[in-house]
């Protein structure tokens, strides 16, 4: 663990923590969803100074949460293609380990045409390689693929502190120690951390955006889906995510 990162951990261990059941209040299910990637460095410093305006999700005594993902694709990809042409609506299909409290999750990701994020999910008693014997009634109609078709591509595991306001009905969540990757192989991002606001509606009358916004780190188009779709996926055609893997390189090569 980096020095920086390890000043972040310990603020955290300072803050009040929420509970899983509370915090489930906060789900923000519908919502609009702004990203940041910054260095660990930075992370540190924006830690110091909202520290005491939000509160720590802690489950079993444990903060930051681990976590451990698996995306699913058709055959010729098309839910990654929908994010690389840049359609208004897009899909994710995941399943996600949410380690520290035992439970497992189908979910579906998706972003309407009007740029929120709607998340459904359903609970797995373990994880799944293939969908062809599953109930996917409860899944979105506008999924419009084969679902029987659909198959895991690439993996991510990461560590997760959530914060909570619910004063301004606003959840954060910040990954810290990222890898992906594809089978057996896998590249670890050092030093990156990636910050989500969660709102109903963007505001920047919140701690955590005035800090972001202090330092200059502006709102970024990042999907840990697509990204590692890119790097493990070279013969797919990826100029729109170049920009983003250069800056994400240059965090975590730094």
């Amino acid at each position: 663990m980096s020095n920086f990162l390890h000043q972040v951990t310990t603020t955290a261990a300072q803050m009040p923590s929420i509970s899983l059941d509370e915090i489930k209040a906060l789900a923000l299910l519908d919502r609009l969803d702004v990203k940041f990637i910054l260095h660990d460095s930075q992370l540190a410093q924006i830690m110091e100074r909202v520290s005491g305006n939000y509160r720590v999700l802690e489950i079993n005594g444990v903060r930051p949460g681990r976590y451990y993902t698996t995306y699913f694709d058709t055959p010729d990809f098309a839910m990654y293609r929908s994010h690389h042409n840049g359609l208004r609506v897009r899909h994710k299909v995941r399943w996600r380990w949410y380690i520290d409290s035992e439970m497992i999750f189908l979910e579906v990701k998706e972003k309407t045409n009007r740029e929120r994020t709607v998340k459904t999910r359903t609970v797995l008693s373990e994880p799944v390689w293939h969908f062809q014997a599953l109930d996917t009634a409860w899944m979105p109609p506008s999924l419009n693929v084969d679902t029987p078709s659909l198959q895991p591509v690439v993996w991510n595991r990461f560590q997760r502190m959530t914060l909570a306001d619910f004063e301004r009905q606003e959840r954060i969540t910040i990954d810290l120690a990222l890898e992906i990757g594809k089978d057996g192989r896998s590249v670890p991002m050092p030093g990156l951390s990636i910050i989500e606001i969660k709102q109903r509606k963007f505001s920047l009358n919140s701690p955590m955006a005035r800090e972001l916004h202090r330092l200059q780190l502006h709102p970024t188009h990042v999907s840990k889906y697509c990204i590692s779709m890119a790097m493990f996926y070279p013969e797919l055609k990826h100029n729109r995510f170049k920009p983003i893997l250069r800056r994400l390189k240059a965090i975590y090569e730094r």
